[in-house]
């Protein structure tokens, strides 16, 4: 599992520095714009329905498929994943036609702060994105199958082929069409990995397209059924989500894209690992679940565990010690004033820090639903998101932006420390955990007080460079002190290496 996760993340990297570009591009050509806050809230929209409603049914379907596969055979698993295709996608349709005749009914909830020309433009817009609904889905399910499958390297390559045309499509679009070259490039790339995701299926003769008439709503009620916990943490998520955005909505124009510019960086990260979860470790750890191997079961899953943290050090010390770096570099150069830009810095830095808690909180999520203990990761999803809607509408008037990667971070983490009672081998989980979030707050606590007080570059990209190479130094050193099972693995490397090769 350990080289198909490394491949694959290394694909998502690749993805992830794309999505990077985008997002320079985008503060260059729109900023913090009236514009920009419409996209983001029509596309919020679509991404609040689409969780809300098919959330809980695509995280928990490779579960659900891989149970069924190992207890009564390929066949009549895929006779189900075939209802579960086209009984999401009828809904689906129905959706995303209510959403082009009355926009209105959605946009009061995401956006109340909003009128006029101003309204009337996230209207249209959301008519404009609605059908990416569909699409997306579709794309969903199949990634789902083909995941099953261990095919898993499908939606990266076409997530990175349509990075490029993207890029290609904003620096030719934008000073043309403006905004509506973000909604372009959205549905390119999504076409092209549903074209991807289908010649896959075909070219490995998975039999799921055969037989589309003989379907039936019974077929789908176990996957609706087993991913039933979910719906209503899922659901209190979407709330908190509109929450957010309809406070975001009302602090005045530019705040929207300012929360945007600054999440963006964990969220990509935290995509590159969801991506790593739920593709290579939830159906690892179902097939151990289903043949009663418990210790397989709990390597996998330590293994995952320990490198997300290790990651996560990394961003963290990195996004705390020189944030406004990684600003200057890409979104310095556009239309972005300098107070906006050190809010943003300040806002990464929180953000970084609620990302580890968010990454405790779905990497133990997916052991349960490995596991069959789903209820118990929908229960307190559902506690998580309450309590965040709740510091969000105590606190936004005393804290103003801030208080969203605040209210993320504390609400998560509390998560964590409830659903830590109910895992197998939590005193053992629950050292690894202490050991590992040491790591972390003592590196980013180095390399904060030694860039405060040393590193004095006024080059964002020479500031970078310093403190990176610092981070490796410093992480390289605490992982041997600390005697972390990486130490060994870079120990049987270097001994590797080497060694005298026989000829």
């Amino acid at each position: 599992m350990k080289k198909k996760a490394s491949l694959l993340f290394i694909l998502r990297v690749l993805k992830m520095g794309i999505s990077v570009l985008t997002l320079s591009l985008s503060a260059k050509y729109f900023g913090v714009s009236i514009q920009r806050d419409v996209w983001l809230l029509a596309f919020n929209c679509i991404v609040v329905l689409d969780l809300a409603i098919w959330g809980p049914l695509n995280e928990t379907f490779r579960a659900k498929f891989i149970f069924f596969r190992e207890e009564n055979g390929e066949d009549e698993a895929l006779k189900r994943a075939r209802s579960v295709l086209i009984f999401t996608n009828v809904i689906t349709v129905v959706i995303v036609a209510f959403l082009i005749l009355m926009p209105e009914l959605l946009a009061g909830f995401i956006a109340p702060g909003l009128k006029g020309a101003e309204l009337a433009f996230l209207l249209f817009m959301i008519q404009v994105i609605a059908p990416s609904f569909l699409f997306n889905q579709i794309g969903q399910i199949l990634i789902s199958i083909l995941n099953a499958y261990n095919s898993i390297y499908i939606p990266e390559i076409s997530g990175f082929i349509s990075g490029i045309i993207n890029l290609a499509m904003i620096i030719l679009l934008a000073p043309v069409i403006g905004i509506y070259a973000l909604a372009c490039s959205y549905y390119l790339g999504l076409l092209l990995l549903i074209v991807l995701l289908v010649i896959q299926v075909k070219k490995m003769k998975i039999n799921l397209f055969s037989q589309m008439t003989a379907v039936k709503l019974s077929d789908a009620m176990p996957f609706v059924l087993f991913a039933l916990p979910f719906f209503l943490p899922y659901f209190a998520g979407q709330i908190a989500n509109i929450v957010e955005k309809s406070i975001a909505s009302t602090m005045g124009t530019g705040v929207v894209s300012v929360l945007d510019y600054a999440r963006k960086f964990s969220d990509i990260l935290l995509g590159v690992l969801s991506s790593v979860l739920t593709t290579i470790l939830v159906p690892a750890l179902s097939v151990r679940f289903a043949q009663k191997d418990h210790t397989g079961f709990f390597q996998e899953f330590r293994q995952m565990y320990q490198g997300g943290l290790l990651l996560l050090a990394g961003i963290t010390a990195m996004f705390t010690a020189c944030p406004g770096a990684f600003v200057a570099i890409l979104y310095g150069q556009g239309s972005i004033n300098t107070a906006t830009l050190t809010q943003i810095s300040t806002l990464t830095t929180l953000y970084s820090w609620s990302a580890v808690a968010v990454f405790l909180y779905a990497i133990i999520g997916m052991s349960l639903i490995a596991s069959k203990k789903g209820k118990i990761y929908a229960l307190y999803g559902i506690v998580a998101q309450l309590v965040m809607v709740a510091l969000n509408l105590l606190f936004y008037k005393k804290l103003g932006t801030y208080i969203f990667p605040l209210s993320l971070l504390a609400a998560h983490f509390m998560a964590v420390i409830l659903i830590f009672s109910h895992l197998p081998q939590r005193k053992s989980l629950a050292l690894i955990t202490l050991k590992y979030l040491l790591l972390l707050v003592l590196v980013t606590t180095l390399l904060y007080g030694i860039n405060v007080s040393f590193i004095k570059l006024s080059s964002p990209f020479l500031s970078l460079l310093a403190n990176g190479s610092l981070f490796l130094f410093l992480m390289l050193s605490l992982i041997f002190v600390f005697r972390l099972d990486e130490g060994l693995a870079l120990r049987r490397l270097y001994q590797t290496l080497a060694r005298p090769q026989i000829k």
